[in-house]
């Protein structure tokens, strides 16, 4: 396998990020081959889309006491809490500038929202609008654009680990290859079967790739992954729900839900 980082011009609201990718990589003397894989930091994805709020723009009537709350306990701008809540399912708690959240079916911090090179103080960015269908949109674009196909496209962001100091890189949406690779029911080398292993084939992908795309200035937001050990298939085979896992089978959450003083469910 080989990991190439795909460094760009900054990418601006609207901008046609298959264009911008393209051209980025026939700078940079890059082509893509049958089965290669485009992993995009949703940074990106969401800026082209107009996915950025100046917290500036929000009047303060909109802000709702328990936003203040909020804001208040964890030491972080009401108008903030205000667009997490937005973003959120529910708030399991927090820590200093940080609240957990459940959203997009995940255990997130802030619902993705992010300050990072978003331009003005005051602006911050969401996550991309409708994730798995931006992902398979922008694969289709890139196999129509390249002329190369099957090509596999990952929206991913960094994340936090329980009990782990730093970020590790994880999907949030794959098109054209099987994101999870079930091996219940084969054997160890001992001959044990395996009962319950699933290999989050998406995630370990994106971990290295957020290797190479970085966390600062580089201006790498997309990584060229060549010769992955992954299934390639058409749309209809991969589940939005792939990667996602029930409730009461996560671990996790089983202990939060006894433990989370401070949960907040919000209504949507």
């Amino acid at each position: 396998m080989e990991i190439k980082a795909i460094k760009t011009p900054i990418i601006k609201p609207g901008d046609d990020v298959i264009r911008v990718l393209l051209d980025s990589m026939k700078t940079h003397d890059m082509a893509l081959h049958p089965g290669d894989i485009i992993v995009a930091g949703e940074k990106v994805v969401a800026i082209a889309q107009g996915r950025i709020v100046d917290l500036e723009t929000i009047a303060d009537e909109d802000v709702t006491e328990q936003a203040r709350r909020i804001g208040g306990k964890y030491h972080i701008d009401p108008r903030k809490v205000k667009v997490i809540m937005d973003e959120s399912e529910e708030i399991l708690g927090g820590v200093d500038t940080v609240l957990l959240t459940k959203s997009y079916g995940l255990l997130l911090a802030n619902a993705g929202i992010d300050s990072s090179n978003a331009g003005k103080s005051t602006n911050v960015i969401l996550f991309p609008s409708n994730l798995w269908g931006t992902a398979r949109q922008l694969r289709h674009a890139l196999e129509r654009a390249s002329g190369v196909q099957p090509l596999g496209f990952m929206i991913i962001d960094s994340r936090v680990q329980p009990l782990k100091v730093g970020v590790i890189g994880g999907a949030l949406a794959v098109s054209g290859f099987q994101p999870v690779e079930d091996i219940r029911g084969q054997k160890d080398i001992f001959g044990r079967v395996l009962l319950i292993k699933q290999i989050a084939v998406a995630d370990d992908l994106s971990s290295a790739a957020e290797i190479m795309m970085r966390e600062a200035a580089e201006q790498t937001p997309f990584v060229l992954i060549h010769d992955a050990p992954v299934t390639m298939v058409p749309d209809d085979q991969v589940k939005e729900d792939a990667m996602i896992m029930p409730m009461d089978e996560c671990l996790f959450m089983n202990v939060f839900k006894n433990y989370t003083k401070d949960k907040i469910l919000l209504p949507k």
